[in-house]
C-alpha cells in the first residue's frame, strides 16, 4: 500500500472519528511503557511505532467509520461515473455525425460528377445544350462580323459616300474602304457609320430579353423592334437605291421616290441583305442565349454543391475538434474514477485523533521521567528533549506532520 498526503495528488475531506478515545488510558499507557524501561529514548521509539500499528489496525478493522470517512469519494465517484457515460453517449454521437457528414460530402461530389454526363437528372436542361450553344456560337460570330461590316458600309453609302458613273448595285452597298474613307472625313463620321451596328446588336437583346417574358404587351414590343429595324433598313436601301438610279437616269426617266423604290430589285436586295440576316442573327442569338442559359444552370448547380461541399467540410473540421475535446475529458474523468476506486479500496487514516492520542502518549511517557526518575535534572531534561527528538522524526516519517488536513489516504495500488 502507499500513502498520499492531502497536499499531494488527493484532496481528503476532513471526518471526525466515530471511535470514543480514552485520553486517559493513552497517558496511562505511556507512564508505565516509560516506567518499564526508564524512559529510555530508544524504547519510544519502538513503543510509538507500536502504538500507531495499534491505532491504523484499528482504523481498519473499524468498517462503519471508514464507510464514513470515504463517503464523500462514493458520492464524487458517482457522479463522474455519470458524467463519464454522458461525454461517452456525446462522444458517439459526434462520431455518428461524422459518419453522416462524410456521407453527405461524398454524396455532394457524386452529384457534381454526375451532372456533367447526365444533367437532366439533376436540372431541367436539354441535354445536348453544350454542344448546341457551340455550334450555335459557331454562327453567331461569323454572322456579327458580317452584320458589322454590312452596316458600316450601308451606313457610310447611304449617308456619305458620293457615287461614280458605271457602280454596281454589289459595289454600292459595300464599300471595302468605307472606314478609313470616314476617318479622313472627320472623326464625327467615323464614330456614325462605326457604332450604327451596334444599334442593331442592341435591338437583338432586346427583342431576346422581351421574348424571356410572355404578355401581349412584351409580343408588341417586339412587334415594334421589327418595324423599326426593317424601316431603318427600308431607309438605308431607299437613300443607295436613290443614288444608284440617279446616277444612271434618263430625262425620260422619272423622279426616284416610294413607287419607284418598291418597284427596284435593288431596293428588296440591300432590305433584305441586311434585315434577313439580322433577322437570322437574332434567332441565332435568342437560341445561344437559351443553350447559355442551361449552362449557367449547370455551373450554378456545381457552385452551390461546392458550397455545401465547403461548409460541410468545416463542420466536419468542428466535430472533429469536438471529439478531441470529449477524448480528452473522458481521459481526465477516467483516470479521477480510477484514483477515488483506488482511495475507496484503501483505507482512511485520521491523522489528527492519531496525533492527539500519540502527544498524551508521550506526555505520559515525559511524565515519568520528569516527576519519577532519579538523577541529575541535566540529564533528565537532556532526555526528555531526546524524547521529544524521537516523537517529532516518528511523526516526519509517517508524513503526517501538519496541520493542514484532517485526514491521510492509503490507496490501494494495482
Amino acid at each position: 500500500m502507499t500513502s498520499k498526503s492531502q497536499n499531494g495528488n488527493v484532496t481528503v475531506s476532513e471526518l471526525e472519528t466515530q471511535e470514543k478515545i480514552e485520553v486517559p488510558s493513552f497517558h496511562d499507557q505511556g507512564y508505565n511503557m516509560s516506567k518499564s524501561c526508564t524512559g529510555n529514548p530508544q524504547n519510544l521509539h519502538a513503543s510509538l511505532d507500536a502504538l500507531y500499528q495499534s491505532f491504523e489496525r484499528r482504523c481498519k478493522e473499524n468498517l462503519n467509520e471508514q464507510h464514513q470517512l470515504k463517503q464523500p469519494y462514493i458520492t464524487e465517484q458517482k457522479g463522474k461515473k455519470t458524467a463519464l457515460l454522458n461525454k461517452e453517449e456525446e462522444f458517439l454521437r459526434l462520431e455518428k455525425k461524422v459518419v453522416e457528414t462524410n456521407n453527405e460530402i461524398e454524396e455532394l461530389k457524386k452529384d457534381c460528377r454526375k451532372i456533367r454526363t447526365n444533367p437532366e437528372d439533376y436540372v431541367n436542361v436539354d441535354t445536348k445544350a453544350s454542344a448546341k450553344f457551340w455550334i450555335g456560337l459557331s454562327f453567331l460570330i461569323p454572322l456579327t462580323i458580317y452584320i458589322f461590316i454590312f452596316y458600316i458600309s450601308t451606313s457610310f453609302s447611304a449617308f456619305f459616300r458620293e457615287f461614280d458613273p458605271g457602280i454596281s448595285l454589289f459595289q454600292g452597298m459595300f464599300d471595302p474602304q468605307a472606314l478609313s474613307k470616314a476617318y479622313e472625313a472627320s472623326l464625327l463620321e467615323l464614330g456614325f457609320v462605326l457604332f450604327i451596328p451596334f444599334i442593331f446588336f442592341a435591338l437583338g437583346y432586346l427583342i431576346h430579353m422581351f421574348q424571356e417574358k410572355k404578355g401581349i404587351a412584351n409580343a408588341l414590343k417586339i412587334a415594334a423592334l421589327f418595324i423599326i429595324t426593317f424601316l431603318f433598313d427600308a431607309i438605308l436601301a431607299y437613300l443607295i437605291d436613290q443614288k444608284l438610279y440617279n446616277l444612271n437616269k434618263t430625262f425620260e426617266s422619272e423622279e426616284f421616290g416610294v413607287s419607284v423604290a418598291f418597284q427596284s430589285v435593288g431596293f428588296w436586295v440591300i432590305i433584305f441583305a441586311g434585315f434577313v440576316a439580322y433577322i437570322v442573327w437574332g434567332l441565332v442569338f435568342d437560341f445561344v442565349m437559351k443553350e447559355n442559359a442551361d449552362r449557367d444552370k449547370i455551373k450554378k448547380f456545381l457552385k452551390e454543391k461546392k458550397e455545401e461541399i465547403v461548409e460541410k467540410e468545416w463542420k466536419l473540421v468542428k466535430l472533429k475538434d469536438d471529439i478531441l475535446t470529449v477524448e480528452e475529458v473522458i481521459s481526465t474523468i477516467k483516470v479521477r474514477v480510477s484514483e477515488l476506486q483506488n482511495i475507496i479500496d484503501g483505507f482512511i487514516l485520521p491523522v489528527m485523533n492519531y496525533k492527539a492520542l500519540s502527544t498524551v502518549y508521550l506526555q505520559g511517557w515525559q511524565k515519568y521521567i520528569g516527576s519519577e526518575l532519579t538523577g541529575d535534572e541535566t540529564k533528565r531534561d537532556a532526555q526528555l528533549l531526546a524524547c521529544r527528538k524521537i516523537y517529532d522524526k516518528h511523526i516526519s516519517d509517517l508524513d503526517i506532520n501538519t496541520d493542514t488536513y484532517q485526514n491521510k489516504l492509503y490507496t490501494k495500488t494495482h
